[in-house]
């Protein structure tokens, strides 16, 4: 870092300062000591990027590779985040899946709707509950039909 030294009382002040932070003189004429800020330049390393589907070079400014499409994200190092519990939040449906089966059990339809909102998610936990709400509530309906005919 650059500093201007005060020739009245030697105190160092920052390179951009005008006046002694010490005495109040001023540093028109003083010398900057060190190497100033402007002449600082910052090299950041170039690491190639490279597709982590096809194994294209990327280019600097690239956010997805021309080549396959895969857009480009840094990996990051170290562990990820757990809460205390030692799962991941985004995928604990534990008790809504089970009330949703139950109700499934009584209404049907109600599985076959939800299960079907559900089986066209993005998140593949989901999409897996959905497939089973579906099969359960059509299984619960055929088992109703069934039922229906033997009683009467």
């Amino acid at each position: 870092m650059a500093s201007k030294i005060c020739s009245n009382c030697g105190e160092s002040n920052s390179e951009s300062a005008f006046l002694c932070i010490q005495c109040s003189g001023s540093l028109k004429d003083s010398e900057v000591v060190g190497t100033p800020n402007s002449l600082k330049t910052f090299k950041a390393i170039d690491r190639e990027r490279i597709c982590s589907h096809c194994n294209e070079k990327l280019g600097a400014n690239d956010s997805k590779c021309k080549y396959c499409g895969t857009v480009y994200t840094k990996k990051t190092s170290g562990s990820s985040y757990l809460p205390s519990d030692g799962y991941a939040s985004s995928g604990n449906f534990g008790c809504a899946t089970v009330l949703l089966f139950i109700v499934t059990f009584f209404i049907p339809i109600v599985g076959l709707i939800v299960g079907g909102i559900f089986a066209l998610n993005d998140d593949p936990e989901k999409q897996s509950i959905g497939k089973a709400l579906l099969i359960f509530g059509l299984v619960m309906i055929v088992v109703s039909v069934v039922f229906y005919m033997i009683i009467l």
